[in-house]
């Protein structure tokens, strides 16, 4: 699966190392002669970088919200009129995994709300950029009207430092940033991003990939198309496709066919954009050929 992404990701230096508003102080440029070994160990360095910086975010279920009791000590019942929350703040311990219990007014000690590890840990151990409070933008109906292809990777970026990957309001940012992708057909926009792959994941799973099918093969990407069913029939090995025979065997096409006979929604638009392409194609082989080309 990780590699059918990255594979379908891409990668663009141009894009990835385009220069950014930051708010911060550019370093200057360097300019040096190298030796040809220097230039290898130059250019893998840049690629390393450029791996780093389209690392994936995690796709990850929704958090469950609920707290366990730990102990309750009815000797303690009154004790004070407000709550104890103690924490771990060993350093180096990830976050996600460090101890935080609540000591209530009754007793009764159990383990912290996910929101109520969020307050705490923001306030011993706080992330540049990220806020105490919901920002304004993540409401629904203030999305909507800022949304569009000039916004979609800044709005996902704000998205992973605002928030943890099963947090709800990322999860349903998640969902109306591709929702809204997916009906204006500007994928492209977060190709070689780190972004593309769980857009592309998300779609799958969903069962709404049809849309960015089309606008792979219309673009002439059947083998990007091929990777993409590739994903869906991971997520869903019990699917119809999956259970029949043969598909090794087939090619890009023919598996862009089978696909639509058996699971697309939209089996018009792709059939219609797989017929085109193709002949398209058979146009330009008999072009070459009349020209003496093979």
């Amino acid at each position: 699966m990780q590699q059918l992404l990255l594979r379908l990701q891409g990668r663009d230096h141009t894009k990835v190392f385009r220069t950014r508003k930051l708010e911060v102080d550019p370093d200057r440029p360097v300019y040096q002669f190298m030796t040809q070994q220097e230039l290898l160990e130059a250019q893998q360095e840049v690629e390393e970088k450029m791996t780093k910086k389209l690392q994936m975010p995690p796709v990850m279920e929704e958090r469950d919200a609920a707290s366990k009791v730990l102990e309750s000590d009815i000797m303690l019942q009154g004790y004070d009129t407000c709550k104890y929350v103690f924490t771990d703040i060993t350093f180096g311990v990830p976050d996600r995994e460090r101890l935080v219990s609540v000591r209530e007014q009754e007793g009764a000690l159990r383990s912290a709300t996910w929101e109520e590890r969020d307050r705490v840990l923001h306030t011993y151990f706080p992330k540049p950029g990220r806020r105490h409070y919901d920002p304004a933008m993540f409401e629904p109906e203030n999305l909507s009207r800022i949304l569009g292809p000039e916004k979609y990777e800044y709005v996902l970026d704000r998205n992973c430092l605002q928030y943890e990957p099963d947090h709800p309001i990322y999860l349903r940012t998640l969902s109306l940033v591709h929702s809204h992708v997916s009906e204006s057909g500007n994928f492209d926009t977060l190709l070689a991003t780190r972004h593309y792959g769980p857009m592309v994941f998300n779609l799958c799973w969903n069962k709404q990939q049809d849309e960015l099918l089309v606008h792979l093969v219309m673009n002439d990407r059947v083998e990007e198309a091929v990777d993409v069913v590739a994903v869906y029939l991971q997520l869903h090995p019990q699917c119809a496709l999956a259970a029949s025979s043969g598909l090794k065997m087939l090619s890009g096409e023919n598996l862009l066919r089978r696909f639509c006979e058996l699971e697309a929604l939209k089996t018009g638009k792709i059939s219609m954009a797989v017929a085109k392409i193709v002949e398209e194609r058979a146009q330009k082989q008999r072009l070459k050929q009349s020209h003496g080309a093979k």
